[in-house]
């Protein structure tokens, strides 16, 4: 079983490896806006669950608009002509990027997981509940440009049936 301080560099992994790829890949420089523990998503939210010893799920959440500005800085592409494919592929990327990284820093042992493939969900007024003592952080992370949310649910298979 893991004690919460596992948990929080679990989470802060994860934060910074987000912060490093929205920076490297896309130029942007971000930072954490707020650790408040809300529940509430944008309108996509790109997915990927981690499956292993210990499982989770990543959920990085924001707007088309912010989604747009990051694939045309990572591509190049005028905003005005990214496509709703494009949407998809960047967000499902990042959530790639993201989780990858987050497998290498790790290196292996309790924490160690493999990845499924990213998705997506769209809709207005999203949230996400948990039953208590799931372990999860939520970040919001952003720029004067853009602003996304970092959620991470990491269970403990020992917390549990």
């Amino acid at each position: 079983m893991m004690d919460n301080s596992a948990f929080d560099k679990l989470g802060a992994l994860l934060t910074d490896s987000l912060i490093e790829i929205i920076s490297t890949v896309a130029g942007l420089p971000v930072e954490v806006i707020s650790t408040a523990q809300d529940d509430d998503f944008g309108g996509i939210i790109g997915m990927m669950n981690l499956v292993g010893r210990n499982g989770g799920t990543i959920f990085i959440s924001t707007s088309k608009a912010c989604v747009r500005i990051l694939c045309s800085r990572m591509t190049g592409v005028a905003p005005e002509e990214v496509s709703k494919e494009d949407i998809d592929d960047t967000l499902c990327e990042l959530v790639n990027m993201a989780a990858g990284s987050l497998k290498l820093r790790l290196g292996g042992g309790d924490a160690a997981f493999t990845l499924t493939p990213p998705f997506l969900i769209r809709g207005e007024g999203m949230s996400l509940v948990t039953k208590q003592g799931v372990y999860n952080i939520s970040r919001l992370l952003g720029n004067e440009e853009i602003s996304l949310k970092l959620k991470f649910i990491y269970t403990d298979p020992m917390e549990g049936p």
